[in-house]
C-alpha cells in the first residue's frame, strides 16, 4: 500500500491482520486472549490477568522489543505494526464487552 506519508501505511497493515488473516486463523480477540489468559492463570495456579491485560502485556513485550531495536540501533518493522495491533485487539475486546453487556 502506498500511502502519502510515509510509514504510516502501517496502521493499515495491523488493521488488515487483526480483521482478516489473524482473526480467521485464531477468532476474535476477545476468545484468543480469553484461551490465552486462562492457560497463563491455570498455570501460575490462580487468576493474574484479564483478557485486557493479557493483550497490554503483549503490548509491553513489543516495547521492550522496540526499545532494544532503538538501543542497538536494529529496526523491525513488525514490532511497531504488532505493537498496533494488540492495541487495536485491545479495543475491540473493550467493544465485545460493551455489547455483550447490553
Amino acid at each position: 500500500m502506498t500511502g502519502q506519508t510515509p510509514g504510516a501505511d502501517v496502521v493499515l497493515e495491523a488493521y488488515n491482520l487483526i480483521t482478516g488473516e489473524r482473526q480467521n486463523a485464531y477468532s476474535h480477540p476477545f476468545d484468543d486472549y480469553d484461551r490465552t489468559v486462562n492457560i497463563f492463570n491455570a498455570v501460575m495456579g490462580h487468576d493474574v490477568l484479564s483478557v485486557e491485560e493479557g493483550i497490554i502485556y503483549m503490548v509491553c513485550v513489543k516495547l521492550s522489543r522496540l526499545m532494544h531495536e532503538i538501543r542497538t540501533n536494529q529496526w523491525n518493522p513488525d514490532n511497531v505494526r504488532d505493537a498496533i495491533g494488540y492495541l487495536g485487539c485491545l479495543q475491540m475486546v473493550r467493544e465485545h464487552r460493551n455489547v455483550i453487556s447490553k
